[in-house]
C-alpha cells in the first residue's frame, strides 16, 4: 500500500462520520480505523510523536488496538511490529485484504492539512450536517455521556466546524481529492451515496454496504448515543422535544447561512440576499473559546503521551474507583433543588454544624487545627446526600478557616500563607469526601442486593 491508499473521514462530532465509516467499512476493499486519533496531538509537541512505546500508549489511552482485533490478552506481541502510524493503518487493512485504509475521527477537522502534508495522496470525505441537527444531537448524546455534557461543546462544534471548511478549501487547491457527504442525503438516498463514494475511492460498490445490520460494530464505543448503529439501523434520530434553546437555534441558522456560503459550489442550495450571518464578536468569540478548549483537549491527550504508564495507569483506576458508581446506574444526576427538597433536614444540620464549629475556632487560639471538626459536616452530606453537595461545604470551610486564622494573628495574613491554606484544606477536605462518597455508593448497591 502506498500513499494514494489512505482515506479520512473528517466531520464535527454528530455529524453522521460514525454512520458513514460503518456503511464504508461493509465494502471489503475499505478498511477504516475508528477514532484512533493517531493524528489529535499538539501541533509543537509532533515531533515527539510515534516514538518508543506509542502503540501501546495509544491502546492504553482508548483501547484503539483492541477494539480493532488487532491485540488480545492472547497476543500483546502484535504491536511491537507498529512503529509508525501507517504501520497500524495497513495491520487493520490486511485483515480483510482492503486496497483502502485509513481513519475516521471529528478531531482530524482541524488536522487536515497535517494529514495532507502526510498523505499527500489520500482521499478525504467530509460529512456534512446542519449545525441546529449536530447541536440538538450533542446534547441529547450529553444526556448520557460525559464527554458530551462538557461545558463549551458548541465552541468547540463552531470552532471545527470552521477549521474543516478552511482547511478543505486549502488543501483542495493544493490538489487534494476531496468529497463531500451531505448527512442528509446519507440518510435519505444511501445506495446512492455510497455508489458515489466507490467510484470516488476508485473500489467497486458493493451491495453489503447497505446491510448495517450485519456490520462489525465491535470498534465502536458501546454508549447510549450509539444505540441505532449498534441495531444497525440507518435513520435520522427522533427527539420528543426541542432540546436547542431558541437563541441558540438562531444563531446556528446564522452559522449555517455562513457555512453554506462558503460551501455554495458544493451545498447549491438556494440563497437570499442579506441572509443573517454571525457578528464578528459572535464569530471571535466561539473561535477562541472553541480554539482553546480543543488545545486543551489536545494537551490532555499528549499527557498520554509521555507521562510514565505506571502513573497513568493508577490516575485511571483512582478515577474509575471515584467516579463510576459500583451499581452501575448514573450517580447525582438530580437537580440540586430536587436534592435541597430531598435533604434538606441533612443539609441544615450540616450548615448548622459547620456555624458551631466555625464559632468555637472563632473564639479559641488561631494555631489550633480544626480541620478534623471541618470535616464533620461535610462527612455528613457526603454519606446521605452525595459528593456535591458534600464539595460545597468543603469550599465553604476552605475559605472559613483560614480567614479566622487571618483575623487572630498577624502572622497567617500573608497571601501566600491565606493562599497555601486554603488550598491545603480543599484538597485534603476533598480527598475525604470523595473516599466517604464512594462508601455510600457501596454501602447503597449492598442494601439493594440484600433486599
Amino acid at each position: 500500500m502506498e500513499g494514494d491508499d489512505k482515506a479520512f473521514v473528517v466531520g464535527v462530532f454528530r455529524s453522521g462520520t460514525s454512520l458513514l465509516t460503518l456503511i464504508l467499512n461493509q465494502n471489503p476493499k475499505v478498511a477504516l480505523m475508528y477514532e484512533c486519533d493517531l493524528w489529535n496531538f499538539p501541533r509543537i509537541l509532533m515531533g515527539l510523536r510515534f516514538r518508543h512505546n506509542w502503540a501501546e500508549r495509544i491502546e492504553f489511552y482508548n483501547q484503539s488496538l483492541s477494539r480493532h482485533q488487532l491485540v488480545s490478552e492472547a497476543n500483546p506481541e502484535a504491536m511491537v511490529s507498529l512503529r509508525l502510524p501507517q504501520d497500524l493503518y495497513h495491520a487493520y487493512g490486511a485483515r480483510k485484504a482492503a486496497v483502502i485504509c485509513g481513519e475516521k475521527s471529528p478531531f482530524f477537522c482541524s488536522r487536515l492539512e497535517e494529514l495532507y502534508r502526510e498523505y499527500p495522496g489520500a482521499a478525504f470525505i467530509f460529512v456534512w450536517r446542519d449545525p441546529a441537527e449536530v447541536y440538538r444531537s450533542v446534547l441529547k448524546a450529553g444526556e448520557t455521556s460525559r464527554f458530551f455534557s462538557r461545558p463549551g461543546m458548541l465552541s468547540r462544534m463552531i470552532f471545527l466546524q470552521e477549521e474543516a471548511i478552511r482547511q478543505l478549501q486549502i488543501i483542495q487547491k493544493q490538489g487534494a481529492r476531496v468529497f463531500r457527504v451531505d448527512y442528509a442525503v446519507l440518510v435519505d438516498a444511501t445506495e446512492r451515496v455510497c455508489r458515489e463514494i466507490s467510484t470516488f475511492l476508485r473500489v467497486p460498490y458493493d451491495p453489503a454496504m447497505l446491510q448495517l445490520e450485519k456490520a462489525d460494530r465491535s470498534a465502536i464505543f458501546k454508549s447510549p448515543h450509539h444505540g441505532f448503529l449498534h441495531r444497525g439501523i440507518i435513520e435520522r434520530q427522533k427527539y420528543d422535544r426541542e432540546l436547542v434553546p431558541p437563541g441558540i437555534l438562531k444563531m446556528l441558522g446564522r452559522f449555517r447561512n455562513r457555512w453554506e456560503g462558503q460551501q455554495a459550489e458544493w451545498v447549491k442550495v438556494p440563497r437570499t440576499p442579506n441572509e443573517p450571518q454571525p457578528s464578528d464578536v459572535e464569530l471571535f468569540y466561539h473561535q477562541t473559546l472553541g480554539g482553546f478548549l480543543v488545545g486543551y483537549d489536545s494537551l490532555i491527550r499528549a499527557g498520554f503521551e509521555f507521562i510514565p504508564l505506571v502513573w497513568l495507569r493508577v490516575y485511571r483506576l483512582l478515577k474509575n474507583w471515584v467516579v463510576n458508581p459500583p451499581s452501575g446506574r448514573a450517580d447525582e444526576k438530580t437537580s440540586l433543588l430536587t436534592d435541597l427538597k430531598t435533604h434538606w433536614i441533612t443539609l441544615s444540620t450540616a450548615l448548622g454544624l459547620l456555624g458551631v464549629v466555625a464559632y468555637v475556632h472563632l473564639h479559641v487560639n488561631p494555631h489550633l487545627m480544626f480541620i478534623l471538626f471541618y470535616g464533620l459536616p461535610a462527612a455528613l452530606v457526603a454519606l446521605v446526600v452525595n459528593a456535591r453537595w458534600a464539595t460545597l461545604f468543603v469550599l465553604i470551610a476552605s475559605v472559613i478557616s483560614p480567614m479566622i486564622q487571618y483575623d487572630g494573628d498577624s502572622d497567617f495574613r500573608p497571601a501566600f500563607v491565606l493562599v497555601w491554606n486554603f488550598l491545603n484544606r480543599l484538597v485534603l477536605l476533598e480527598v475525604f469526601v470523595l473516599l466517604l462518597s464512594r462508601i455510600r455508593l457501596e454501602l447503597s448497591r449492598v442494601s439493594h442486593h440484600v433486599k
